[in-house]
């Protein structure tokens, strides 16, 4: 099993180089599997909003162990999880840019949240980071 602050530490410098070069700044955050904080990491110029974003998607992940996105569609109106955000009292997130992290033998170790560019910035770059890219 890896050491997750080392893990968070090179996946949030990865994220940093990834987000330089698509022009922007952002916010990534990693949460363990027992929800709890590892890493917060803003870049200069990052909206303030993403400093919460970036941790509910990394919450959201390491809770649901899928990506973020995947939860867009089960939160609607008459969906089996429409009521999940409001009942979480707002620690749960359906937006993209959360994935789950895990180590090489598939055990879940806990989310990465990454915040501050489009939707789909975040998502193209919190996959690849996790992917190794």
């Amino acid at each position: 099993m890896m050491n997750l602050l080392a893990g968070a530490k090179s996946l949030a410098e990865r994220a940093e180089a990834g987000a330089r070069q698509c022009g922007i700044a952002v916010t990534v955050t990693v949460i363990d599997t027992h929800g709890n904080l590892v890493l917060k990491h803003r870049m200069d110029g990052a909206p303030f909003h993403s400093i919460d974003l970036s941790e509910r998607k990394a919450y959201t992940a390491a809770a649901m162990g899928f990506p973020t996105t995947e939860l867009v569609p089960l939160v609607q109106p008459g969906e089996r999880l429409f009521s999940m955000i409001g009942a979480s009292g707002g620690k749960y997130v359906a937006l993209g840019g959360g994935v789950p992290i895990h180590d090489e033998a598939g055990v879940l170790l806990g989310g990465l949240g990454i915040s501050g560019g489009t939707t789909a910035q975040d998502i193209e770059l919190a996959a690849a980071i996790v992917a190794g890219g």
